[in-house]
């Protein structure tokens, strides 16, 4: 079921100031908008609040017209990109979703859910107690998942917006998905999708992403030419590099026979954590971190060999001789 305005908006934040939103009503057209702090009004049509800033219907604008024009036809060419590889549609679907291990009462987010075809297959996996969020940058696909949606028992809550900059809150999703768009060469702003992606998600929420991509042991290959000769965007690219450092338990497979791929991991808090502190053992001695900070400028390799062959005399590491040194003849000239 489609969730009111009212409750939606109260789930929903400004995409540019991630401040909270407001249901308004205009005096003189009697309209509903959507409004922010700053007095900024979003439109809502069709029941769909459409949480685009300028900025984002200038630089989205060719997509928003393509997917205008294949909206309507979209649905029904779908299941083809499926059965070229021997494959049902809603088995590799259903696989990918697999991977959320979703639960009752997650907040779940759909990206670029385009038509819905993901959308109705997630919500049979939640409760009443759960939330499905849909978003697209698309008015008109998002118009045709709607129609799907009316009558599913998960409250659904359906946004047009920019990927980039999406209408949540920090920390609130559970589990967040992405068949097609995110991930691949072709989205224009992949590492601000991901770090997108990841300031609305909860620490250990999973997060899954598939797409087209050859495999690249099969880019030079006759099913890979032929497959790109059909569609150039087999030829996108996963670009790991784009992954924000909170990106954990990262997992990277194939599907559809090496054409499509699937990428999955998990929120972590800011970098990995390692001990970088132990004390190494063997004649240089010192640790991780004091290696990588305490190097000296201007050391000959006449004076690292005394230092090597002084520390062995002593029985101990070059690390803790220099060490010692240095902040012996400091204390001696009163440096601190």
């Amino acid at each position: 079921m489609i969730v009111s305005l009212k409750s939606s908006t109260q789930s929903l934040v400004c995409p540019e100031s991630h401040t909270e939103l407001k249901l308004v009503e205009d005096n003189e057209s009697s309209e509903l908008f959507i409004e922010n702090s700053k007095g900024y009004k979003f439109i809502i049509r069709n029941n769909i609040p459409c949480l685009l800033t300028e900025k984002d219907i200038e630089e989205s604008s060719y997509a928003i017209e393509l997917f205008k024009e294949k909206a309507a036809i979209y649905d029904e060419y779908q299941h083809l990109s499926f059965e070229i590889f021997y494959k049902s549609e809603e088995d590799v679907r259903n696989n990918l979703i697999d991977k959320l291990n979703l639960k009752s009462g997650y907040q779940v987010l759909e990206v670029n859910a385009g038509t819905g075809r993901d959308s109705i297959l997630i919500s049979k996996r939640l409760d009443e107690k759960s939330c499905l969020h849909v978003q697209d940058i698309s008015f008109d696909m998002l118009s045709i998942c709607h129609q799907k949606l009316q009558n599913v028992l998960v409250p659904v809550v359906i946004t047009q917006s920019n990927a980039i900059r999406l209408p949540y809150p920090d920390d609130f999703f559970d589990a967040v998905y992405s068949f097609g768009g995110v991930g691949m060469n072709t989205y224009a702003n992949n590492k601000d999708a991901f770090k997108e992606l990841i300031r609305v998600s909860k620490p250990g929420a999973s997060i899954v992403i598939g797409g087209l991509s050859l495999g690249p042991w099969l880019r030079n290959s006759l099913f890979g030419q032929i497959l790109a000769n059909h569609n150039k965007h087999y030829l996108n690219s996963v670009d790991l590099h784009h992954l924000p450092v909170e990106a954990r338990d990262v997992t990277l497979s194939w599907i559809l026979n090496g054409a499509g791929f699937v990428l999955t991991f998990s929120k972590g808090l800011g970098e990995p954590k390692a001990n970088f502190d132990f004390q190494i053992p063997g004649i240089r001695g010192g640790t991780l971190r004091t290696r990588f900070y305490g190097q000296i400028e201007g050391v000959t390799d006449e004076a690292k060999r005394l230092l090597m062959k002084m520390a062995k005399e002593k029985g101990v590491s070059m690390h803790n001789l220099i060490d010692t040194i240095i902040k012996t003849e400091a204390k001696k000239n009163d440096i601190e």
